[in-house]
């Protein structure tokens, strides 16, 4: 008999994480990537940090010109400093990044 692995809880996704992501705002989306990647940082787990990292930079809109390369840049950094194992560096950039982001979108 083979085992089902659907059995797993936690192989289930949490229904409240995917309704409160189902419901956000593009810009709560990003303010919970920035999340992801500090947590990433803050466990040391360079994959998830990454990853996260990863989709900060796939949302740029580069037709928007100067601000998206800036962003670009830093994002760079900070990957590099991930993958140097640089995690609290990494970690305060992005929490600064992450304060001034939910402040000029108005988001808790």
């Amino acid at each position: 008999m083979l085992a089902n692995h659907n059995m797993n809880p936690e192989s289930q996704p949490n229904p409240y994480l995917v309704q409160k992501i189902m419901t956000a705002s593009p810009e709560e989306l990003i303010s919970y990537i920035y999340e992801a990647a500090i947590k990433g940082c803050a466990l040391k787990d360079q994959r998830r940090a990454l990853e996260a990292v990863q989709q900060l930079i796939n949302a740029l809109n580069f037709d928007a010109g100067e601000v998206s390369t800036t962003f670009y840049k830093v994002y760079s950094s900070i990957m590099d400093q991930i993958h140097n194992q640089e995690y609290d560096a990494a970690r305060e950039v992005l929490v600064d990044l992450r304060k001034t982001w939910s402040q000029a979108m108005n988001i808790r």
